[in-house]
């Protein structure tokens, strides 16, 4: 019996020994193939047809999700750290399932089937707790918790046995959570590995699962904005969403956004509202650009009326812009939208230069002190006995004035009988 002999200088190793190998690799190779084909059944005949036999066929409701997502689409859910994916992942599953508006928003044509997660981010844990929250129908929705296993897309066997289990349970929409766990390649930044990847995974979802729909979360790189990895993530899917958030603040309070782009998707950025109590998600139009002119129409309000609470008389609008600092129009916005409020009185100035005045409306603050009264011009009350004395004289009683000089007489003299001033009748 011949040997092979290692050029290392090991010990020779018998070819019965290698041949014996060979086919025992081969056999189990085999039924891997064999065992893979029993569950994964009798492979689907090819889509084809004329134009004229596909345009035949009966028509098929062009969205899953109005605005969002066609049929039969593949969705990339981008989103940055700690901007609530998974929590967006819950809310796409009830809509499905429920036929809800997905985001309280966009009508949703409801699955016949189940929804399957892969779960490869967080505990199974924790996130069947997320899920119930949300509101995801318990009975439908499957979790396959996958954090801290070898990954079975990597796997045949694996792979097979979870494609089975999924059809058995009629799965007709798949989530895979997050793309950078799920991916069994070497390296995330090569393009054709990730393509490679991403066929694969539509091939196990559609044709091995029987699945429709498949929506796969991915997290953004250093600019939010972008996906991590080869660009060849952003050209598979059908629809891409973006989650972003502001840059400013502490995570809690950072506000969050979303917008989608793709095939017959084009929708503008807009606020997500959070519910902490049902983790419910809300679009809300208007983006970062505009929220940014909000808050500042906000901070304007505010300045405006603590300015007008430390100035109960009143402030023109130059005073007010000179107080605040500030002359944007963002400002002077929110002075006119106070005013259409009836927080704040806008009054004409009286006296020459006219222009406007504005004060808080006290019967729309409560709290408001009364505005100091204005010194008047003109005295309203009899001026007190000190003031009316004039020359010795008491201004508004009658004087009798000297007959010779025509000025007044002290009234002591008039009491005597006299009726001329002592010099003037010493100068006659």
């Amino acid at each position: 019996m011949s040997e092979y002999l290692d050029t290392n200088d090991h010990e020779p190793v018998d070819a019965f020994d290698i041949d014996r190998e060979v086919r025992r690799l081969r056999i189990a190779a085999e039924a891997r193939r064999i065992f893979a084909a029993e569950n994964r059944g009798p492979e689907d005949p090819f889509d084809a047809g004329t134009l004229a036999e596909i345009l035949a066929r009966p028509a098929q409701p062009p969205m899953r999700i109005e605005e969002l997502a066609p049929s039969d689409a593949s969705i990339l859910l981008v989103a940055q750290r700690k901007t609530g994916k998974t929590t967006m992942s819950g809310n796409y599953g009830r809509a499905l399932l429920t036929g809800e508006p997905f985001l309280g928003r966009f009508d949703v044509r409801p699955l016949d089937g189940d929804v399957a997660v892969l779960n490869y981010e967080v505990s199974g844990a924790q996130l069947a707790r997320w899920f119930d929250d949300v509101g995801v129908p318990r009975d439908r929705c499957h979790l396959v918790n996958l954090r801290g296993r070898r990954n079975p897309l990597h796997h045949e066997d694996d792979r097979a046995r979870l494609a089975a289990m999924l059809r058995a349970r009629g799965v007709e929409s798949v989530i895979v959570d997050p793309f950078g766990r799920a991916f069994n390649g070497a390296e995330q930044n090569n393009a054709g590995e990730v393509s490679r990847w991403l066929t694969d995974l539509d091939l196990f979802v559609r044709s091995e699962v029987g699945a429709r729909d498949l929506l796969l979360t991915a997290h953004a790189g250093w600019n939010g904005e972008r996906t991590r990895g080869s660009s060849a993530l952003e050209d598979w899917p059908d629809a891409i969403w973006t989650m972003t958030r502001d840059p400013e603040g502490d995570d809690g309070n950072r506000r969050r956004y979303f917008r989608a782009e793709g095939r017959d998707v084009d929708l503008d950025e807009g606020e997500l509202t959070f519910d902490p109590d049902t983790r419910h998600l809300t679009y809300l139009e208007g983006g970062r650009r505009q929220a940014a002119v909000q808050r500042q129409r906000d901070e304007g309000r505010r300045q405006i009326l603590d300015l007008l609470t430390e100035h109960t008389e009143g402030l023109s609008g130059k005073e007010l812009s000179e107080l605040a600092g500030r002359k944007d129009a963002a400002f002077t916005a929110a002075r006119t939208a106070l005013v259409e409020a009836g927080d704040v009185l806008q009054e004409t100035r009286s006296g020459r230069g006219g222009g406007k005045l504005y004060r808080l409306n006290p019967s729309k603050v409560p709290n408001l002190p009364k505005p100091a009264e204005p010194v008047p011009s003109e005295p309203t009350e009899p001026p007190s006995i000190e003031g009316r004395f004039r020359f010795g004289t008491l201004e508004d009683e009658p004087t009798e004035k000297c007959q010779t000089c025509s000025e007044p007489i002290d009234p002591a003299l008039t009491a005597d009988g006299l009726h001329t001033h002592p010099g003037c009748e010493a100068g006659r």
